[in-house]
């Protein structure tokens, strides 16, 4: 088997079907499948095959979906990274899981550009922006005919997913390709999805959520993905009215500021039939208010980078949700709620969740003690607090692990407070969220100074910001 086969099978069955929109670029599905394949044989002349690493640190642009393809085809491994991460963060990861070749975007390429020259790692662009110095993938594939993807065990390694940073430092959980095609297919049956679908895509690609729900899912059944690179209130509203976007998976964060905005003006989304909020909790009530406004029904679900990563969802199919519900397992996953012995509990006790099925990863890249502490008998420990009803409903309780979700991006204050004590004025920090309307939460920390330190607020930021993203970064800092 060979996920990338997905894109083949489309290709035959939906030629002419457009497969991929940005702004007013267009790829049918038999374009993408050429394109894929002919920089699947341009990777292969490079040699980067049979389990070689291809990072891609890009937004998304059709190029993202072309190179994520054509590394699976050629039987490599693709490593997706937020493209705004600093050049430590990348090198950390680079380091751990060391690429064959590394795939940016000018707008997006000074940490990637950076990490690549340091490794000497070859790096290609998804665009020149009109700058012959720089290599694009286009460049590379030029003279070879397509190829299809070779044929890889089910149990090889698709992708390398960098999260969990609970000690410190995030770990690679390697999903296969048969993980992947497991969870995409299950979605698909949930949600009844066809090739005239169309799904809008303003989560990035590199995350978990994104890659199966807005690529992998439409993809295998042929219908269409429209990329946006960044989020747009109007640009979003008017895709979703003028494109009849059936599908929208998003963080609560974007359907809080669509509501923000068209509140006093809603529009027509007749023809959504699937608004699915995920990456953090989304409150009851701003369910309602989005439903109200825009007449339509919103979908909850619930899935973690380890687990393919969607787990759960009410059952859009077939018109049934509950509001602050995750829904049922999809169909083969396993769920229970366990006790801190890991034995089951009746429905309306509150514990650990915990996920079973052929979804559920292979292991942490080289962390084999990780492995075995959250992955137990077939069992992955998600460190998320749940309840399930009579119903086989489920429900969030609270979390385990120490994690901040920022707009459906998690944040670890194990890594954050490594940074801060890095810094030569902090004694002792601890970080910790607090809530914020918008985004879910937003990090803070506590901070305990050096004998004779002054408190500088400005300067801890500016130190932080070397090291992580800004979304990780502290806005609130008390110092005593």
């Amino acid at each position: 088997m060979n996920l990338a086969g997905n894109l083949w099978n489309s290709a035959r069955r939906f030629p002419d079907n457009a497969a991929v929109r940005f702004y007013d670029r267009v790829l049918t599905y038999s374009e993408l499948a050429a394109a894929a394949g002919r920089l699947a044989a341009a990777f292969r002349n490079m040699r980067i095959e049979n389990q070689s690493i291809v990072a891609l640190a890009m937004p998304n642009v059709p190029e993202f979906v072309i190179s994520y393809y054509a590394a699976l085809a050629a039987g490599a491994t693709v490593l997706p990274i937020n493209p705004l991460y600093t050049a430590a963060e990348i090198d950390y990861i680079t380091d751990d899981a060391p690429p064959s070749l590394m795939i940016t975007h000018p707008l997006t390429e000074r940490s990637p550009a950076v990490v690549a020259r340091k490794k000497h790692v070859p790096l290609l662009f998804a665009d020149s922006l009109g700058d012959p110095a720089k290599k694009t993938i286009h460049d590379a594939m030029r003279g070879f005919e397509p190829e299809c993807p070779v044929e890889v065990d089910g149990y090889e390694t698709a992708a390398i997913l960098y999260t969990n940073a609970v000690d410190g430092f995030p770990i690679g959980a390697c999903l296969t390709h048969d993980n992947l095609e497991f969870d995409s297919e299950k979605c698909a049956a949930v949600a009844d999805v066809h090739e005239r679908d169309a799904f809008l895509t303003i989560i990035p690609l590199y995350h978990a959520f994104s890659a199966t729900t807005c690529m992998n899912l439409p993809v295998r059944q042929g219908a269409l993905t429209i990329l946006h690179e960044t989020f747009s209130e109007d640009r979003a509203m008017k895709s979703l009215t003028d494109d009849a976007v059936s599908v929208f998976p998003a963080v609560p964060a974007i359907f809080k500021r669509l509501l923000a905005k068209f509140r006093g003006a809603p529009h027509d989304l007749s023809s959504l039939k699937a608004p699915i909020p995920g990456g953090a909790p989304f409150e009851p009530e701003a369910i309602e208010d989005f439903e109200k406004t825009f007449s339509t029904t919103v979908f909850e679900g619930y899935g973690i980078t380890e687990c393919g990563p969607v787990t759960s969802v009410n059952p859009i199919a077939r018109g049934i949700r509950k509001i602050g519900s995750i829904g049922p397992p999809l169909d083969g996953i396993e769920v229970k709620i366990a006790d801190e012995s890991g034995a089951p509990l009746p429905a309306g006790a509150a514990g650990e969740i915990c996920v079973r099925g052929r979804n559920v990863m292979k292991g942490y890249l080289n962390r084999q003690t990780e492995t075995e502490r959250y992955l137990r008998d077939g069992w992955f420990h998600t460190g998320d607090l749940g309840k399930t009803d009579r119903d086989g409903f489920m429900y969030i309780t609270g979390r385990k692990k120490r994690m901040i979700i920022v707009g459906g991006l998690n944040v670890y204050p194990a890594e954050v407070e490594k940074i801060l004590l890095l810094h030569d004025s902090v004694d002792a920090c601890e970080v910790h969220g607090v809530p914020d309307s918008l985004m879910g939460e937003r990090v803070a920390a506590r901070v305990k100074l050096k004998p004779g330190a002054e408190p500088d607020k400005t300067r801890l930021q500016k130190h932080a910001r070397e090291f992580l993203a800004p979304y990780k970064i502290p806005r609130e800092i008390e110092f005593e």
